[in-house]
Formats: C-alpha cells, sequence, structure tokens
C-alpha cells in the first residue's frame, strides 16, 4: 500500500463530516472511545492544552504550538481540516508525520476499525503518533463544538482555552451563542485553569457558569503584547493576545517558557508551526494581481474579513451545499465583484445556486468552471490596480485549491 492508497481508504471507506456533512457526525464519544481502546488508551499518556471556539482556535493552536516549539519543548498539534495534505492534521514540532506512518496505521488497523468516522479514526492515529514520539505536550484543536468533540475524550489538561464563540454548525450545537458557548465550554476540566479569548458577552457568562462548576480558574486573553507585526490576518491581535495570556498561565504552572521570545514567536508562527491559508498574502506576479486567501466562512470571520480590507473587493468565493450562505453574503460589500465558484468535493454548492443567494442581497459576479478559473480571473482583473484587490474565502475547501 503506498501513501495515496492508504488517503483513498480514509477518505472513502470512512464517514467523513467535510464529505458527507451532517450524516458523518455522531452525537456521542462512544465511537472514538473505542477507537482509544483498540489503540491502547494513548489518551492517557499524554499532556494536553485544550482548545475550543467558532473562530480562532485552530490559529492559537498554532501560535502556541510556536511559542512552545521554542522554548525547547517536543510539541504534537492536532487540527483540522487540512487543506491540501492529510498530515497538516498531525503535526510534530510543525512538522507534519511521515507518509508512511499513515500507511502503516491503515495496514495495521483497518480490519479491526469497526465503523469509526474519519475523524475519530484520524484523532486516534494522532494519538497514536504522539504517544510514540514521546512528545512533551499535545495541543488539541477541537473538530466542531467540545462537550461531544472526539478530542474530549482526554482524561485532564494543562489548560482549556475558549477562543471566540459565534454561529456556526447551528444545526448541531444550538440556535443561539448561549448554547453554542455551553457546547464549546464542554471542553472544560474540573480545577483546570481557562484561558478565554474575546468573545460575546452571553457567551462569557456561560463559559464562566461552567468554570465556577468546575472550579477552574479563569484568566482573559485581553492583554495585545507589544510588538506584534503588522499581518494580514483580521483577528491577528487578538488571537495573539489569547496565545500570550496561555502562555503566561503555562510559566506560571511551571512551563519553562522565556516571555521576552513570545511575541518573536507569534510574529513567526506560520513558519515555525507550519499553518497555511489564513491570511496568507500572494504578491502581484506576471500579469496576475496579490492575492489575499482566508479560510473565513461564518458570519464572525467574514465581517472581521471585510472589515480588514480596503478598496474595490473582487472575491473568489465557494461554499457547501448544506449551509445557507445569505447572511454571510449580506456581510459583503454591494460594489465588490464575485466571482463564484465550486470547490471539487460533493457537498459543494452549485454556482448558478450560490450566484442566486449573492444575487438576493445584492451582489453581482460571473460564475466559473473550477477555482483555479475564478482565482485567475479575479487577480487578472486586479493586476495594476492598486485600489482594487482580490480574495479568497467562503469554504476552508476552496482555499485548500488554492495555497
Amino acid at each position: 500500500m503506498n501513501y495515496q492508497e492508504a488517503i483513498d481508504v480514509l477518505f472513502t471507506k470512512l464517514p467523513m463530516f467535510q464529505r458527507s456533512g451532517p450524516a458523518a457526525y455522531k452525537a456521542n464519544l462512544d465511537g472514538t472511545k473505542a477507537v482509544c481502546s483498540m489503540l491502547g488508551n494513548p489518551e492517557n499518556d499524554l499532556k494536553y492544552i485544550h482548545i475550543a471556539g467558532t473562530n480562532g482556535k485552530g490559529t492559537v493552536a498554532h501560535m502556541l504550538s510556536a511559542i512552545l516549539q521554542s522554548a525547547g519543548y517536543k510539541v504534537g498539534l492536532f487540527t483540522s481540516p487540512h487543506l491540501v495534505d492529510f498530515r497538516e492534521r498531525i503535526r510534530i514540532n510543525g512538522e507534519m508525520i511521515e507518509e508512511n506512518d499513515v500507511i502503516d496505521f491503515v495496514g495495521e488497523f483497518r480490519e479491526m476499525w469497526g465503523l469509526p468516522s474519519f475523524f475519530e479514526l484520524t484523532f486516534g492515529m494522532a494519538l497514536r503518533c504522539f504517544s510514540r514520539s514521546k512528545v512533551d505536550v499535545v495541543i488539541l484543536e477541537t473538530g466542531m463544538g467540545g462537550r461531544l468533540d472526539s478530542t474530549n475524550v482526554i482524561p485532564t489538561a494543562e489548560i482549556c482555552v475558549v477562543t471566540n464563540v459565534g454561529f456556526d454548525h447551528q444545526q448541531f450545537l444550538g440556535s443561539t451563542i448561549r448554547e453554542i458557548a455551553d457546547e464549546k465550554a464542554g471542553i472544560l476540566k474540573y480545577g483546570i485553569p481557562v484561558v478565554l479569548g474575546k468573545m460575546r458577552p452571553e457567551a462569557q457568562s456561560v463559559v464562566l457558569d461552567h468554570a465556577l462548576r468546575k472550579s477552574s480558574e479563569m484568566h482573559y486573553g485581553r492583554f495585545v503584547p507589544e510588538g506584534l507585526s503588522d499581518d494580514l490576518s483580521p483577528c491577528f491581535k487578538e488571537n495573539a493576545a489569547t496565545a500570550y495570556e496561555t502562555a503566561r498561565v503555562l510559566k506560571l504552572q511551571g512551563w519553562d517558557i522565556d516571555e521576552t521570545s513570545i511575541v518573536d514567536s507569534i510574529n513567526n508562527y506560520r513558519t515555525i508551526s507550519g499553518q497555511i491559508g489564513r491570511g496568507e498574502y500572494l504578491h502581484a506576479s506576471r500579469g496576475l494581481g496579490s492575492l489575499i486567501i482566508d479560510c473565513a466562512h461564518n458570519i464572525d470571520g467574514i465581517e472581521a474579513l471585510m472589515s480588514s480590507l480596503q478598496g474595490k473587493l473582487h472575491i473568489v468565493f465557494g461554499t457547501v451545499g448544506d449551509k445557507d450562505p445569505s447572511g454571510v453574503l449580506d456581510l459583503i460589500p454591494k460594489d465588490s465583484v464575485m466571482y463564484w465558484c465550486s470547490a471539487d468535493i460533493v457537498r459543494a454548492m452549485d454556482v448558478e445556486k450560490l450566484a442566486g443567494f449573492g444575487a438576493s442581497v445584492g451582489l453581482s459576479g460571473k460564475c466559473y468552471g473550477s477555482v483555479g478559473d475564478a482565482v485567475e480571473a479575479a487577480r487578472r482583473a486586479t493586476c495594476d490596480v492598486e485600489s482594487e484587490q482580490a480574495v479568497v474565502c467562503g469554504s476552508v475547501f476552496v482555499v485548500g485549491e488554492v495555497v
């Protein structure tokens, strides 16, 4: 079995939310517990930083990985989804695991799986790799929610982090911010410190209530340290404040972190941790204008992205078919030129249908047969026009075809 064959097994033989949508969702932890048991319960051998939230949790996870790596620790990082290569989900000190790690895992356990989901098995693979590599700490980003997320099978954590709580996956997490926050706060552990990122007051009150019941000490990621670089990511400083406070609390717990190096680690977190597709900038070249790439796809993410941009926008936009994008599209400036497209996945929304949603909120543009065609058209239209900017957003699957 080669790497591509192993990936094909993972992607085609298991229920996968990114491909199948709600049909792949499991409202319990039974499958994850079964996978962990099959693997000899590696979750019990590791230390964790557990992160939940609607927006920013992946970036905070990568920032913390960069901080701890720079402090000399061996860091396991589990995030989702991937954009290009499956192995982006499982990193050790910023490096993706080896292809052979995936091949060996699939080959060894494919006859013993039962019926786990793609995420459950991927999480098990991560735990096994981290345990065998004897990492000092694992940074876990929840996939969705918190209380019933696969990552919540861990016995305890060094610290729990909750970033911004907004509207996303309401069909699973609840229709109000308080309901969604209640699910996110489900990762809190008894007596374990909690760091809160910037969030709505109604979300914060819910998390605080959970912390009180868990006897957890509260800390707030509000201080923006001096010396941060200018960054295209619209929530860079907000996420940096959360990561900085988390590192400060870890230091108070005895982790050997030099505070003077934290800001430099945050400024260079992409290079150190390997994150791509969030606030990424491609320079103009050969008749193509510059391009801003961001995975913003829900209301809070798009609102933050739009508020950070200036000039007339040429927006390459695609989304999945099981979401109503009207609320997100309504946040886009009406003078923007839209380049409607569909990612090459089964769940992608038909471009004509998407254009109809756009027209209903006053957006106009053209439909394209592929993400690549849409990106090239947007970049050509903005070449040598300083007041106009090409942007890609709306779906991690669209971004995955661009980076």
